[in-house]
């Protein structure tokens, strides 16, 4: 059964947006409707919500939009309307509802709110066993840890800018660094994953994902994005790329075109700071920047499944390190590696659910 929720909250606690359209309109003219909540709404994946409007009875037209798409359009509508928002017709994360209106007198006006579409989905909480435990190389700010077969990739970052950013084979037994490519200074490696025969590593704010060939790492191609590069992970399939937002961007392998973009969200928040992406039967695995928490994330929706605690591999691994950051799954032996910035030890976990 449908669930109907009727927002009657009062108007302006947050405040509103209203936007003359013409130059003669006066600043003191209020609008003659007004939605019936604030600008901080979240609903629920799922919910059917009853939006009520309130008007002054001198309002010619009024188009309601959400998402940019018009959701109804009322020709002189009465003092009191309301329309329905059926969030399952939409996927989860942040929106704006407007109302367009224009007046008996031919005044246009536009009131804006917010409106967040939250997960119906309450995330488990899982921890981490330790099952074995594997030297890493201190002086490698792990961005991002990938395989191909056996063989172990890393990628590092350089946070004190002397050309440390590189991307390089792994010896996982013994954390010796065998075949390297590095980057100059002005370059700063993030997020690394690997697709058929070629490496992706990403740059922090160089607006750049840097393409290798995997065997050899030489360079063989460059794409531009326009945000921050953060983590980047393969299905087998397309690129899922972070930003150290919440959004997760799907990206075409060939061209590094935007797909799609999911927003990751738990029932009752959204989940910022995405770092190092990997993904793991069927669902996608994220760092969460500065926290020892990881999010399981369903890559199609953005629902957070589980919310993983890594406490114990902070206190035993960090060192004299930074944060955990760094996920490597093996397809073939199912087993799943983990590290941090700086770290003195790479660790096979498995997860507690």
């Amino acid at each position: 059964m449908k669930k109907i929720l009727v927002i009657v909250l009062v108007l302006g606690l947050l405040g509103s947006y209203l936007v003359p359209m013409l130059l003669n309109k006066s600043e003191n003219t209020e609008a003659p409707f007004q939605f019936g909540f604030s600008d901080n709404l979240a609903i629920k994946f799922g919910d059917v919500v009853s939006i009520p409007i309130e008007t002054n009875g001198e309002v010619k037209k009024l188009t309601i939009t959400f998402g940019g798409k018009v959701l109804e359009q009322l020709k002189q509508p009465k003092e009191k309307v309301s329309v329905q928002l059926d969030s399952k017709n939409y996927q989860i994360g942040a929106y704006e509802i407007e109302m367009h209106g224009v007046d008996l007198q031919g005044q246009f006006f536009t009131e804006i709110r917010n409106v967040r579409i939250l997960s119906d989905v309450t995330p488990e909480k899982w921890k981490l066993g330790i099952m074995n435990r594997f030297p890493h190389n201190e002086s490698s700010f792990t961005q991002g840890l990938a395989f191909s077969g056996d063989q172990l990739y890393e990628g590092t970052g350089d946070p004190n800018q002397n050309a440390a950013s590189m991307v390089a084979k792994v010896n996982l037994k013994t954390g010796e660094i065998g075949t390297k490519t590095g980057l100059d200074a002005s370059r700063f490696g993030e997020g690394i994953t690997i697709l058929g025969d070629q490496l992706f590593q990403l740059t922090w704010l160089n607006h750049t994902c840097l393409v290798y060939n995997k065997e050899t790492l030489e360079l063989i191609k460059e794409f531009d994005y326009t945000t921050e590069g953060w983590g980047i992970c393969t299905d087998g399939k397309v690129l899922y790329m972070s930003d150290g937002s919440e959004r997760i961007y799907v990206r075409n392998p060939k061209n590094f075109e935007i797909i799609k973009t999911i927003e990751v969200y738990t029932n009752e928040f959204a989940i910022p700071r995405l770092n190092e992406l990997e993904f793991v039967n069927g669902l996608i695995y994220a760092n969460v920047w500065t926290s020892s928490e990881i999010a399981v994330i369903d890559p199609m929706s953005g629902k957070v499944i589980a919310l993983i605690d890594a406490t114990n591999l902070v206190n035993e691994g960090k060192g004299n390190g930074e944060v955990l950051n760094g996920i490597a799954y093996h397809p073939t032996t199912k087993k799943l590696y983990m590290t941090g910035k700086f770290w003195p030890t790479l660790f096979e976990v498995k997860v507690l659910k």
